[in-house]
């Protein structure tokens, strides 16, 4: 039996009048009964700030805030790996932010957690030092321990990482018109607390370490993307500009795509280093690259089975995200592994989206099996000796390759798309300088990142309750 097709709940075992079925989980109460002899459960409201100082929704923004500035509007699909990403989507100014600073409330310390959504809901991080100031939106929770909770931050930060406990908020998140939303059905979160305190005391020591290589990758990302010196300040925008009918090209009659102070600097940067930066094109033509669109399953091969399913949201800061978003069964692998199937050092480029294109990451030994959705390219290099993957990666993420795709990424209905475009942008040439130094920078980030699953993964490990051999097999209860 993989489901529980039917089960029986008292009467006076219903709460706040609540009849969905799957809010009485009969796995959890079995789940929590194993746990005793090794964790402590803590109910999560009992270890915050009393009132609403201790859980509290961030404030909503209207849109013409968006864009206005650099301070961080943090929403839901920014929580990565227990930390904010640092290419957040939206920036507001400084006035918006000391207009609604006080009712976002955020401190340093405080752990985020989503509130609203679908599959996102339940995802935390920890707010460093760094991330700071910073205004949250209102489908995510701030939340904010108490000094005497006897919990620290850092463990309960895992804690709220375990099955466990993500499987009691799949139970407690209800649809509400389009989405869903835990409420505060999330103050009545269990959390499993080791009774051992050398384990708490490990658990605290590895997500430290996580919060760590978060910093370190971080500053490479930084330094890598400065190893291409900008040629001189950059040129005031133009306003307009003439350009001959004889330059025109396929008709593109959109004039980003002529940007003339794009056009200048690298005329200046290959004036500069004395090499002729190469198009993407041409790198497929002489048999150093191939890139290919990937597949489309439809929504109903989603949540069929454990083999990811990456979408243009999936890939944050040069890798794919440890828990993508969909899964699709063994069979929909089968099918279309052909075409949108990935393997080791492949890299992933967003084709179709808004913000997100050019976004770019490497595929990782522990990403596979998987799939590729349309919406990205798969770029895979065939004579690592002359491009590598590392040294491609951090190529297409320099400031000057990026501005290139954003003057070829045009409106298609309701996104954007790069498309065949991409094959326009020029990079430094294989084997040059900085593609030498890039492929150094980026094999020591991505080392890092590696370092940074395994201790995720560690932690939550020692937080993990056993599983009832009768729920072992249904779903929920089987993560990759």
């Amino acid at each position: 039996m993989l489901t529980h097709l039917q089960f029986s709940v008292r009467r006076r075992e219903l709460e706040e009048r609540t009849l969905i079925p799957k809010f009485y989980d009969p796995d959890l109460a079995a789940m929590a009964r194993l746990a005793d002899s090794d964790f402590k459960l803590r109910r999560l409201g009992e270890l915050l700030v009393e009132g609403g100082h201790g859980s509290q929704l961030g404030v909503w923004l209207p849109r013409e805030t968006y864009g206005t500035g650099t301070v961080p509007y943090v929403r839901t699909s920014d929580l990565f790996h227990w930390r904010i990403r640092p290419d957040f989507k939206k920036g507001v100014s400084l006035e918006t932010y000391e207009r609604f600073r006080r009712r976002s409330d955020v401190r340093c310390g405080d752990i985020l957690m989503v509130a609203h959504g679908t599959y996102l809901v339940g995802d935390v991080a920890l707010v460093a030092e760094s991330d700071v100031p910073l205004l949250l939106q209102d489908h995510v929770f701030r939340l904010r321990l108490r000094e005497n909770s006897g919990v620290h931050p850092y463990l309960a930060l895992a804690a709220l990482s375990t099955r466990f406990v993500r499987r009691q908020v799949r139970c407690r998140q209800f649809s509400a018109e389009i989405i869903d939303k835990i409420g505060e059905r999330n103050l009545n979160l269990q959390l499993p607390i080791p009774r051992d305190s050398r384990i708490q005391d490990s658990v605290i020591e590895k997500v430290s370490a996580v919060l760590q290589r978060h910093a370190e990758v971080r500053l490479g990302i930084t330094e890598a993307k400065t190893l291409q010196r900008a040629p001189g300040p950059r040129a005031p925008t133009h306003y307009g500009f003439g350009l001959p009918r004889a330059q025109l090209t396929s008709r593109v009659l959109i004039p980003r795509y002529y940007d003339p102070d794009l056009e200048l600097a690298l005329a200046a940067i290959e004036k500069e280093s004395g090499e002729r930066w190469v198009t993407v094109g041409e790198l497929v033509a002489q048999g150093l690259l191939t890139v290919s669109s990937g597949v489309e399953v439809g929504k109903m091969a989603y949540g069929t089975g454990s083999v990811p399913f990456i979408r243009t949201s999936d890939l944050v800061d040069w890798e794919v995200y440890r828990d993508p978003t969909q899964g699709v069964s063994q069979e929909i692998y089968s099918k279309y592994s052909g075409k949108g199937s990935l393997q080791r050092d492949d890299l992933i480029l967003v084709r179709d989206g808004t913000y997100l294109v050019g976004a770019s990451a490497l595929v990782l030994e522990e990403d596979l099996p998987a799939l590729f959705c349309g919406g990205l390219l798969r770029l895979r290099t065939l004579k690592n000796d002359v491009l590598s993957p590392s040294s491609l990666l951090g190529l297409l993420n320099l400031p000057l390759a990026r501005r290139q795709m954003r003057s070829r990424q045009f409106t298609r209905d309701v996104i954007d798309t790069l498309g065949p475009r991409l094959r326009e942008v020029r990079l430094p040439p294989p084997l040059s300088e900085t593609a030498m130094a890039m492929e150094n920078q980026v094999e020591s980030v991505m080392s890092k990142k590696r370092e940074i699953k395994t201790l995720i993964k560690e932690s939550i490990d020692l937080l993990e309750p056993a599983v009832p051999p009768s729920a072992l097999g249904r779903p929920g209860w089987s993560m990759r």
